[in-house]
């Protein structure tokens, strides 16, 4: 019975492969957050697809995705959502402009809303910039210990931290562009976005 019973455990750890990849899909959760709300705003009439671009994206498979998707023939809406992280919003252009020429080159017309988009805030960073302060406040105290002044102002300090309110967080943007191969009302009409489109040329 031994015998029969050893092959079974050893395909028991078979489905151990599969829980690594979760993390692959999870990773890029991270970078589409803040697009999650205009996806569901735009998903119930438009098939979207969306496609980050990062230091490491290869520029050529970004682009073919892409006009893939938009290329495709049926009668639906289609869009593509190209978003990256500040750092590479260069790298995102350029693939939003090969994407526009290879649309031109199959007689396709193309339109380009860009949207300019809150960073969600960034509390680390926050944190890293106040410590330096607060230290600075002991330091200041220590090197007087018989002066009051220092010490009523340190008190000072710390009731208007405790009075006033916080100060307010500060909010940074990004761009996200959005391609499609016929016009979209519902992005031409939201703030902050910019068009652009072939039709113009034309």
């Amino acid at each position: 019975m031994s015998a029969t019973n050893a092959p079974q455990k050893r395909k028991q750890p078979s489905p151990e492969p599969a829980s690594s990849k979760k993390p692959r899909t999870q990773e890029p959760n991270t970078l589409i957050g803040p697009h999650e709300a205009t996806l569901k705003q735009l998903a119930p009439a438009h098939n979207v697809l969306a496609l980050s671009v990062l230091s490491s994206t290869q520029i050529r498979k970004r682009v073919s995705s892409a006009t893939s998707h938009l290329l495709e023939k049926d009668s639906g809406s289609r869009i593509v959502l190209l978003h990256a992280r500040p750092a590479d919003v260069c790298k995102m252009i350029t693939v939003a402009e090969q994407c526009k020429r290879v649309l031109g080159e199959q007689g396709q017309a193309w339109y380009q809303y860009n949207e300019l988009f809150d960073l969600p805030p960034e509390s680390k960073k926050n944190k890293k910039k106040t410590a330096p302060e607060k230290v600075d406040v002991e330091e200041e105290a220590e090197e007087d210990p018989d002066s009051d002044e220092g010490a009523f102002e340190a008190m000072e300090s710390r009731f208007e931290k405790a009075v006033l309110p916080p100060p307010r967080v500060r909010t940074y943007k990004s761009l996200r562009i959005f391609l499609s191969h016929q016009a979209i009302p519902d992005l031409k009409s939201r703030e902050n976005v910019t068009t652009q489109t072939s039709e113009d040329a034309s």
